[in-house]
């Protein structure tokens, strides 16, 4: 029988340590590749979803805004944006961003009319402006674009300009919005830059309209009265430079005004308005801009110090550049652009045909001591006044056979009101309309011919409108009836070239119901003044209203 030997044994125990060592490195060489092909998998799959959820198919890493997001800003916001935002892409290594810079209400007007959003991100200089998207909307008969207003990332408190003097002045007498409903009183004059343009003065208008307590027709007034300029903003820092007026701006603008230099900021006593500075997206937009407005609003609130470098507050109103500064309370928005709206339909430009009614009963006492003309003379008068100057007026009288069998009598032809002379000459053929009075009320045809000469005449870009005034019925059985004239007007009528008849019935002779039929026809408004003292007040009323005609609220 053979002998083991210890020899033939390890030489055994080395061939199997040696395989299974090799048999470990194999594993362990198998078991990395395999992890690392699944954190690759893993990547791609995480990667993807990414994509997926930004609509694109290589998106960025989270910390990072799509290079392709289309931002618009406000000129006055866009540098601040801009600083902020690439502080925090940089610190995460991310490319710059593009920010377009756009006055906000070239973007409100274009969404007003119904344009598609030309933007991923929106960021106004007030968040008024998306709410006047709607509001004039109401004007131009358009449906707008529907719109996310997101959170509020900055803000400008709205302030007085005054040069030193006036300021040290004024710092004793708590001059407030108030003050400026008693410009006589306070002995200056606010110069407000155009509130259609500069969302601190449509702030402005909605803190005097507070100081009134609402007052209709008090804020009405103080806006016909001119009491208030419309420069831009630099002009009317200018003017509170140089002058012992006060201009209406915001805190940043005055800081950042070049030709300021002794220009003091007064802030208001009474009530205290701030322009809230938003994130807007369309309605609806997709998970893309979502996320970028999310990464911008993150960025912006925690960036007050950056912020303060452009002379911008943040979201609360807190001043980083000033510990004392407190904080102001931001508009209401929606408020806010409904003032602005009023300013537009009282300041806008009009083409305004005054179709009078000068049949005999005009010539009626009313009160014992005067007429229905002599009234409805003083009204025009003052109505007149009210119209801005780069309107345009004409002046037709009307009673039964003026001209042969024409019921109608040019006494004005049109010209505008900004010339001294024409509006001189308005002023006395309204205050001369007793001159004419005589005859029947030969009202549809002169109705009629009325509206067809302004839609022959229609100048675009101005509110088209006839003014019609009478006391009594139609009284000319050879012309149109009422039927005959409707049928007319709905012939006549274009939404894209609309002429409204805004009807005043003076008295209780006058059929109302006519005149609202040919008011409705045109898209326009019937009033009636059944006391003497409500002809002026229904006149200037209907007249002040001419601007949202058909879609007065």
């Amino acid at each position: 029988m053979g002998r083991i030997t210890p020899t033939m044994i390890d030489d055994d125990d080395d061939v199997l340590v040696t395989r299974r060592r090799r048999n470990t490195v194999l594993l362990a060489i198998v078991s990395i590749l395999l992890a690392v092909a699944l954190l690759v998998v893993v990547s791609v799959i995480f990667t993807k979803r990414s994509a997926v959820a930004d609509g694109a198919d290589d998106a960025p890493t989270s910390a990072c805004i799509a290079e392709g997001m289309r931002i618009i800003a406000d000129p006055s916001v866009a540098d601040a944006l801009r600083a902020v935002v690439d502080d925090a892409q940089t610190a995460d290594g991310c490319a710059a961003l593009s920010v377009t810079e756009v006055d906000s209400v070239v973007t409100a007007d274009s969404l007003a009319e119904g344009n598609a959003p030309e933007f991923d991100i929106w960021v106004p200089d007030s968040d008024m402006w998306p709410s006047y998207v709607t509001a004039q909307s109401k004007t131009t008969g358009a449906t707008p674009v529907e719109l996310a207003v997101g959170d509020i990332v900055a803000s400008t408190p709205v302030v007085f300009a005054a040069n030193e003097d006036v300021a040290e002045v004024l710092g004793s007498r708590d001059v407030g919005f108030s003050s400026l409903t008693r410009p006589d009183a306070l002995d200056i004059k606010a110069a407000l830059p155009d509130p259609t343009r500069i969302s601190s003065s449509s702030a402005a208008l909605l803190s005097l309209q507070t100081a009134v307590a609402g007052d209709a027709r008090t804020f009405t007034g103080l806006i016909l009265s001119r009491a208030l300029g419309a420069p831009t903003t630099a002009d009317a820092l200018e003017i509170a430079a140089t002058t012992g007026n006060i201009a209406v701006t915001t805190e940043q603008a005055l800081r950042q005004h070049v030709e300021a230099d002794g220009l003091v900021a007064i802030y208001p006593a009474d009530v205290q308005p701030s322009l809230g500075i938003p994130l807007v997206t369309a309605a609806g937009a997709s998970a893309g801009p979502l996320a970028a407005a999310d990464a911008i609003s993150a960025a912006m609130q925690t960036a007050g110090d950056r912020l303060a470098d452009y002379d911008l507050r943040d979201a609360v109103g807190v001043d980083a550049s000033s510990e004392d500064a407190a904080a102001i309370t931001p508009m209401d928005s929606v408020n806010q652009a409904e003032v602005l709206r009023t300013w537009r339909v009282l300041t806008a430009p009009s083409r305004m045909l005054a179709l009078s009614d000068v049949s005999g009963s005009m010539n009626q006492l009313v009160d014992g001591s005067q007429t229905r003309i002599s009234l409805f003379e003083q009204a025009a008068v003052r109505a007149i006044h009210s119209l801005s100057d780069d309107s345009s007026m004409a002046v037709w009288a009307f009673s039964s056979r003026r001209i042969g069998a024409q019921d109608w009598q040019e006494v004005l032809p049109f010209g505008p009101l900004g010339d001294p002379e024409h509006k001189k000459r308005a002023i006395e053929t309204a205050s001369s309309l007793h001159t004419y009075v005589g005859g029947g009320t030969g009202l549809y045809d002169s109705v009629y011919a009325a509206v067809k000469y302004m839609k022959e005449t229609y100048v675009p870009g101005e509110i088209n409108l006839v003014l019609l005034n009478t006391d009594g019925y139609n009284e000319d059985d050879d012309g149109l009836d009422l039927r005959g004239l409707l049928e007319e007007l709905e012939k006549l009528y274009d939404p894209a070239t609309p002429v409204p008849v805004i009807a005043i019935g003076y008295g209780p002779d006058t059929d109302q119901d006519a005149l609202e039929q040919i008011a409705a026809a045109t898209e326009g408004a019937a009033y009636q003044a059944l006391q003497p003292a409500d002809i002026t007040t229904v006149l200037v009323d209907a007249v002040t209203q001419r601007g949202c005609r058909p879609y007065c609220s």
